[in-house]
């Protein structure tokens, strides 16, 4: 039986739990231990016990526990990844998600319901993909990248870490999106995106340089 203490009490952590129940009812032998935040003023998240503050995650960590960083931020994410390298990190995949072949996914990745994540494709470490993301064939989603909701990559597709992908997107196929960039909500992506851009728009364009 593997332990694991998820990192965050928001809405992330939340959409992470019903994710493990749902594999625990698939009969995946995994129990939730309890949560670390820093929030003082939450007690439990649907009814599992705030542990402890982040920084303390160190006082969990042994061989039957795992970890999973349920924060929306990427680089909450990645600063959290990087202070605790040694930790054992849990790759949540819904049981309702369709993997195809030659799929490779990173520790920690969370991988939501009604996922398509289809062949020859490399999903990297903390990578978040929420319900309903189809992702086509020999796609590359660098570390610490977020999908929103319903969103769709063409084949051929590139995400560069720390990417931000919001609700109803759609990049078309061979694309190649930078690091830190963000495409807002239910933006049509044409062409290639550079680091540090904020793009929204049918077709997308940038409206800011971060």
């Amino acid at each position: 039986m593997k332990n694991l203490i998820i990192i965050g009490s928001d809405v992330y952590a939340r959409r992470v739990i019903k994710c493990i129940e749902a594999l625990i009812r698939f009969g995946e032998e995994i129990s939730i231990k309890g949560i670390l935040d820093n929030n003082e003023e939450k007690n439990d998240v649907k009814g599992y016990k705030i542990l402890d503050k982040i920084d303390n995650a160190n006082l969990y960590n042994d061989e039957d526990t795992s970890f999973i960083i349920a924060i929306k931020n990427n680089k909450t994410r990645q600063e959290i990844a990087d202070k605790f390298q040694e930790f054992d990190y849990y790759t949540v995949i819904h049981p309702k998600t369709h993997i195809g072949e030659n799929v490779s996914i990173g520790k920690g990745s969370i991988i939501m319901d009604e996922v398509n994540i289809k062949d020859n494709t490399k999903i990297g470490n903390h990578v978040i993909i929420n319900h309903g993301c189809i992702i086509d064939e020999n796609i590359i989603v660098e570390d610490y990248v977020n999908l929103l909701q319903s969103s769709s990559l063409g084949k051929l597709v590139k995400l560069d870490s720390l990417t931000s992908i919001g609700k109803d997107i759609l990049v078309i196929p061979k694309i190649c999106i930078g690091k830190k960039s963000i495409i807002k909500n239910s933006s049509i992506v044409i062409e290639d995106v550079g680091d540090n851009c904020i793009m929204e728009g049918t077709p997308a364009k940038i409206i800011k340089k971060l």
